[in-house]
């Protein structure tokens, strides 16, 4: 009898240890689950990384800034990939929208990309406007531009936090490890002729086939045409594809007709008259040639473009 008595007080010890094991965690703070889900990521990926003051996120200077230094006034270009932890989220590809930032550094956190509907929301103009984040680590501690650093962010420090983003694909509780390049105005164009002849290379063209411009285009003409010349002040009906970088198809028309002095795109203006009607060019351009370091709706901030046109039919002003 006494001896089923203890047994029976032992597993009731067991059972309310269990149980108050299993509460214990089941309100873990997010504090502590964030704390326990860096670490494991940390030791299980041996990095070398240092904490940032008691904000929760850790960084690693990849690459010393040689350029100017880093401060609320200027506007700046960012790329960066960043995952999960648990790599259930991943946005690895530096040419998608979701990879690109250009902006005051006072003002990003990382939740949406610069130049996306987003990006103007109240919700997400509150979450960027907090001093916690990707713009501290990046001031403080990268303080120059040219540079790169890793850095660990806390999920409560990010906008889906505790629940998640169903539609992004990201996880309830999910830290983030982002490793951002910042790359000064004066290193832009090369920059982006590294980006362009890369291209080059990935799509099977051969430098040599095309002509630079002083303003940083490449263009091969593949059909000269033999219509009417075209000129800035021209009404064109085309046929065109434009492509990121990185291979997206952005766009594509098989007849649209546009007044060349009125498109957003200089690059347009500089390489369309050097053919006639019936004529076919495919050209390499710079953002500074097309929408600029912001990008557009639906263009990343300062993309490279790549255009292939054939125009069908010219109006030309008297």
């Amino acid at each position: 009898m006494n001896l089923s008595i203890k047994r029976i007080s032992l597993l009731s010890l067991l059972g309310m240890s269990l149980f108050a094991a299993c509460k214990k965690q089941e309100y873990q703070s997010i504090e502590e689950l964030d704390a326990v889900s860096i670490d494991s990521y940390i030791r299980a990926n041996n990095l070398t990384v240092q904490p940032l003051g008691n904000s929760g996120m850790y960084y690693q200077i990849l690459e010393e800034g040689k350029g100017n230094d880093i401060d609320y006034t200027g506007r700046y270009a960012l790329v960066y990939t960043v995952r999960s932890l648990d790599g259930v989220y991943s946005v690895t590809d530096t040419f998608a929208s979701a990879s690109r930032y250009f902006d005051y550094l006072g003002y990003f956190l990382g939740a949406a990309p610069q130049g996306t509907a987003i990006s103007t929301s109240p919700a997400y103009q509150q979450q960027i406007e907090r001093e916690e984040g990707l713009k501290m680590a990046i001031r403080s501690m990268l303080k120059k531009t040219d540079g790169q650093i890793r850095v660990l962010i806390p999920s409560r420090l990010l906008p889906y936090g505790r629940n998640g983003n169903t539609d992004l694909g990201i996880p309830s509780n999910a830290s983030m490890d982002y490793v951002i390049r910042v790359i000064d105005s004066a290193s832009m164009p090369a920059y982006e002729d590294l980006s362009i002849r890369k291209r080059m290379q990935t799509a099977g063209l051969d430098t040599a086939d095309f002509t630079k411009t002083e303003t940083g285009i490449y263009y091969q003409i593949t059909e000269q045409g033999d219509g009417n010349p075209i000129t800035v002040d021209s009404t064109i009906t085309c046929s065109y594809k434009l492509h990121l970088m990185n291979g997206t198809e952005l766009e594509s028309q098989d007849s649209a007709r546009f007044l060349i002095s009125g498109l957003a795109v200089n690059a347009w203006k500089e390489i369309l008259p050097k053919i006639n009607q019936g004529g076919t060019v495919r050209f390499l351009t710079p953002s500074t040639q097309a929408y600029g370091y912001s990008g557009s709706s639906s263009t990343p901030p300062f993309t490279a473009l790549d255009f292939e046109i054939s125009v069908r039919k010219t109006e030309n002003d008297d």
